[in-house]
């Protein structure tokens, strides 16, 4: 198998022209890649080798000429490079930036090692901390700051727009500092004043204001200063020149004249003139106000005239004032009117009167003028009751009433009329008292009341003028008082517990005890609720059959009371009773069921109710059961003993007839053997019940005989005997086989042998 490989020139040419053309291209591309990725790397290396040969050693500033500087001169501030380049030949341009305080004022790129920044003609504005920064191939470095301190400020320029004016008229001031740069506070002063009258800030080297004059100026002075906003310590400028302002006045003082004179009386019609100054061209462009305090009475234009009846509050002084574009000027008289007669004064017999009683009151003026004023012509009088009109206008100077009914209390005053001229008193309040009723108690709800609670009492007069006293009063006793503006008052008491009836009565006053009412008599009654009751039984242990009495008692309550008896906790009572005593009875015929605990609980009006204690009872057989239970037993061991004896005497005869069947020959036998010993055992079993018993003598059992009834044989005074015997007798067959040996059982006594 051949490789395959790229075809170059004719063959490929010749054997596959597509082939070949993708060929070349493809090895075109992977060349100019292989020389574009090496100029990259070349480029690369060379900027890193080109950025670490350049060392930045120092950057200073330097100032010239060094502050202070004064203001005008020339400033160079020189930033010099202190710089170390692998390549010199190959070194770029430096960025140089001059800083004053953080502000970027100029910047520069350049080859060189130094670069200067020239202020011309420097002012206070450019003093500040400067500063200068480098740049060089990606490294950065800062001078030092160093400071720039420039004095002097100019003298300002005042210009003004006019040197004359006339009243009325405003003259506009300019200052300005023409060679200062920055923001400026310019200050105006006027007429050579301690202080600036006006300070205006602004962003350019001028300010203009306008000045307004007062209608005494004739003359006034101007001069500014100013200083430098950034520059505080450097302080104010030189005053500008002084500039004058002459002020030529347009208006006289207007012309005044009061008539008939400036002293006057009450009653008499003066007349006040004002009127503008005829010498001057403005006369009749004048406007002319009559005022008087801080009222215009009346305003023209060149004349006004002012007529008025005098009264006594006329007088004080009245100021005539002319007036032209904003300029015044006034002339001041003074009007004395004289009282014709003085204000009134409303005098009152009493001022609290009871209805019924007399009314008095007398108007008067206390002072006058030398002429007798009841002699006036057209005197009058007149009685003012709450504003309204109490009697017509007469020459009495009194009003009195003898009976004076509770409506002619109110505010009195009175006018007094001479001449057209009325005065008035002051106001003189009169009241008078409508006595109280006889007042009437009632109670506000039931007139049972819980012992503990309150009871409301309503007491009531018809009439009388308020304030009313009520005083609330358990038989002579007080209760309460109260002191109202209205007819009603109301009491809350509260009951005591001493279950009783109480009776009320309230008084009421409204002039002092001599206007005193007593109202009727109203009774509560206390309603005391009941306490906890206590049961007593009349007998803890109770027989079947007898009557059971449970007592149930109160200390105190209101009668009636209401008792029910109950039987553990049974919801429905056993007995129920109402009565008028504070202790109930029960009595009930009782048995065996009726073995419990029982209580009680009791209730009267006061709607409550309350348990008793539980108490035991105890109920015990009748007597005749008892009794009877008695002699069944005393029977039934009678009935015992009996059947004792008689199954004895049974047995007895059971037991005799039982050896008289077993034949005479043994009967015999023992009866010899043991003869003597018999008769002693039976004298010893008749007098104590003992058991002789033979079991066998020679291979014969003979029996067992049984003396007593029911007694134990293992008597400590038997003794059990052996008795040996012969070869018993062949021709005689044994009745039983067993042992050879017989025991009997002997009763003890002292003679006998063994």
């Amino acid at each position: 198998m051949r490789k395959k490989s790229l075809c170059t020139g004719r063959d490929c040419a010749l054997t596959a022209p597509r082939q070949c053309f993708t060929s070349r291209v493809l090895q075109m591309s992977i060349t100019m890649n292989f020389y574009i990725v090496l100029a990259l790397v070349s480029l690369n290396f060379r900027g890193v080798e080109l950025l670490s040969a350049v060392t930045i050693n120092k950057v200073t500033l330097q100032i010239d000429p060094s502050s202070p500087v004064q203001s005008g001169r020339n400033v160079t501030l020189t930033c010099a490079l202190d710089i170390s380049i692998a390549e010199p030949s190959q070194s770029h341009p430096h960025q140089y930036t001059f800083y004053k305080e953080d502000q970027i004022v100029y910047t520069k790129n350049d080859t060189s090692d130094r670069l200067q920044y020239r202020i011309t003609a420097a002012r206070v504005f450019h003093s500040a901390s400067y500063s200068c920064e480098v740049r060089a191939e990606g490294k950065r470095r800062e001078s030092n700051p160093a400071t720039l301190s420039v004095t002097g400020l100019q003298q300002p320029v005042l210009t003004l727009n006019r040197n004359t004016i006339r009243e009325g008229e405003e003259v506009a001031v300019r200052c300005a500092a023409p060679e200062e740069l920055g923001s400026l506070i310019f200050n105006f002063y006027k007429n050579l004043s301690k202080g600036p009258v006006r300070k205006l800030t602004r962003a350019v080297n001028f300010a203009e204001t306008t000045f307004n004059f007062e209608p005494e100026e004739r003359t006034a002075s101007f001069y500014c200063t100013f200083s430098v906003t950034t520059v505080p310590d450097a302080g104010a400028s030189p005053p500008s020149a002084v500039r004058n302002v002459t002020i030529s006045e347009i208006l006289n003082n207007p012309i005044m004249d009061v008539k008939p004179a400036q002293n006057v009386t009450e009653g008499d019609t003066f007349e006040i003139i004002c009127r503008a100054d005829d010498s001057t061209s403005t006369a009749n462009q004048q406007i002319i106000y009559l005022r008087k305090k801080k009222d215009i009475l009346t305003h023209k234009t060149g004349r006004v005239n002012y007529t008025s009846t005098a009264h006594s509050h006329d007088s004080g002084d009245y100021e005539c004032i002319s007036d032209l574009h904003n300029v015044q000027r006034s002339t001041i008289k003074t009007l004395r009117v004289a009282e014709l007669f003085s204000k009134p004064v409303l005098l009152a017999e009493h001022h609290e009167i009871n209805e019924g009683g007399r009314l008095n009151v007398t108007c008067y003026s206390r002072y006058s003028t030398p002429q007798n004023l009841s002699t006036a012509p057209g005197l009058k009088y007149a009685l003012l009751k709450d504003g309204t009109l109490k009697t017509a206008a007469s020459v009495q100077s009194g009003y009195v009433n003898e009976k004076a009914s509770a409506a002619e209390g109110g505010l009195y005053s009175c006018n007094v009329t001479v001449k057209g001229i009325t005065k008035s008193s002051e106001q003189v309040l009169i009241k008078v008292y409508v006595l109280v009723t006889r007042p009437t108690l009632s109670v506000i709800g039931s007139s049972e009341v819980i012992a503990g609670k309150s009871a409301r009492l309503k007491c009531h007069s018809e009439k009388g003028s308020p304030p009313i006293t009520y005083v609330l009063l358990r038989g002579n006793q007080t209760v309460s008082i109260l002191a109202v503006k209205q007819e009603v008052a109301v009491f809350n008491v509260t009951m005591s517990n001493t279950g009783s009836t109480q009776e009320y009565r309230c008084e009421a006053q409204n002039r002092g005890a001599s206007s005193a009412k007593l109202s009727n008599a109203v009774r509560i009654t206390v309603i005391v609720p009941v306490s906890g009751p206590t049961l007593v039984p009349a007998k803890g242990v109770v027989s079947e059959g007898e009557n059971l009495t449970l007592i149930c008692a109160l200390a105190d309550a209101t009668l009636p009371i209401t008792f029910q008896f109950f039987r553990d906790e049974e919801e429905h009572p056993l007995h129920s009773t109402t009565t008028n005593s504070t202790r109930a009875i029960f009595t009930k015929l009782v048995g065996t069921e009726h073995n419990a605990g029982y209580s009680c609980k009791a209730s009267n009006k006061a709607g409550t109710s309350r348990k008793s204690n539980r108490v035991s009872v105890t109920v015990t057989m009748s007597t005749w059961k008892r009794t009877l239970i008695i002699l069944f037993c005393i029977v039934i061991i009678l009935g015992v003993v009996v059947f004792c004896i008689v199954r004895y005497k049974l047995k007895q005869a059971k037991n005799e007839s039982s050896m008289e069947m077993a034949g005479s020959a043994r009967t015999d036998a023992v009866r010899n053997v043991f003869e003597s010993e018999l008769s002693n055992a039976n004298t010893g079993a008749d007098q104590h019940g003992d058991v002789i018993a033979v079991r066998e003598i020679n291979g014969t059992e003979v029996g067992s005989v049984d003396v007593g009834c029911g007694e134990d044989s293992s008597d400590p005074d038997i003794e059990y005997t052996e008795v040996m015997h012969g070869e018993p007798d062949a021709s005689r067959a044994p009745v039983m086989k067993g042992t050879d040996t017989m025991y009997s059982e002997l009763q003890k006594s002292e003679n006998s042998i063994i």
